[in-house]
């Protein structure tokens, strides 16, 4: 909605107050640069979520491996405790 400009005192327009087509006032230079900033923006956009993917990704895997580390660390440990007790109870079986 274009804003109103206050008429004068003797109640005519003078030219430099009618109102301009909105085209007047954005030129094509004006769109055009405009187009330029947004695709600017949604390539800029693009690429911090593609580096956000890879380095999410990168995350992921790492805390997979170490997860799987401390499983591995887990089960040879109880591996240990139980040749532990099996070589107890063999060596109570022998005497």
């Amino acid at each position: 909605m274009p804003a109103q400009r206050p008429a004068s005192s003797g109640g005519s327009l003078t030219p430099d107050m009618v109102e301009q087509p909105e085209s007047a006032v954005i030129t094509q230079a004006m769109l055009e640069e405009e187009e330029q900033l947004e695709a600017a923006g949604l390539e800029r956009e693009r690429k911090m979520i593609e580096k956000a993917r890879v380095s999410w990704d990168r995350e992921s895997v790492d805390i997979r491996y170490r997860r799987l580390q401390h499983l591995l660390e887990k089960s040879n440990i109880y591996s240990k405790f139980l040749l532990t007790k099996m070589e107890q109870q063999q060596l109570e079986v022998c005497i």
